[in-house]
């Protein structure tokens, strides 16, 4: 089962069996969950096709919340990385493209919690996620214990990206 991320090429792996270098596609069985990947991302979980990324732990910044206003600039239950310009620039710096990740909300960060031992390393005070609670209220995961409850905005607490791919 490949795992097909785009244009990137970070999944190429050297064949052993090849005496000329040759490079074959890796797959998600190569890494396993929890692995780091070539391009420094973690595979978070997996199931049924669809794989889920965490960022790696150096484009981590602390912020105050960003997302738009009652979720406004999602798409679907992406949250637009370019709202997050410390987050947009901690991915560009690494590397990465901004907009192959996005913000999880209220629900995919609460799996994140549930897979946290597959990051590179995590925050124990919990994150930011997309999800609107009020006008000055936005919700955040408590990676210490699961709990997810709605602080004001203005509060500067941490924000990680994700990214979804197919296998």
């Amino acid at each position: 089962m490949p795992v097909y991320i785009g244009p990137t090429n970070w999944w190429w792996r050297e064949n052993p069996n090849s005496s000329f270098g040759c490079k074959v596609k890796g797959t998600l069985n190569d890494f396993g969950l929890g692995a780091a990947l070539p391009d420094g991302s973690t595979i978070m979980c997996a199931s049924s096709g669809l794989a889920i990324l965490v960022a790696p732990s150096c484009t981590q910044v602390s912020s105050q919340w960003a997302g738009g206003q009652y979720n406004s600039t999602q798409v679907g239950t992406k949250c637009c990385i370019s709202e997050w310009s410390g987050l947009q620039t901690a991915l560009t710096n690494a590397g990465f493209t901004p907009s192959d990740w996005f913000v999880p909300d209220l629900s995919s960060l609460s799996l994140g919690y549930q897979c946290r031992t597959n990051w590179d390393s995590f925050s124990a005070s919990g994150y930011w996620n997309s999800t609107e609670f009020y006008s000055t209220n936005a919700s955040h995961v408590n990676f210490s214990n699961g709990v997810a409850f709605g602080i004001p905005k203005s509060e500067i607490l941490c924000v990680r990206a994700f990214r979804c791919v197919t296998y």
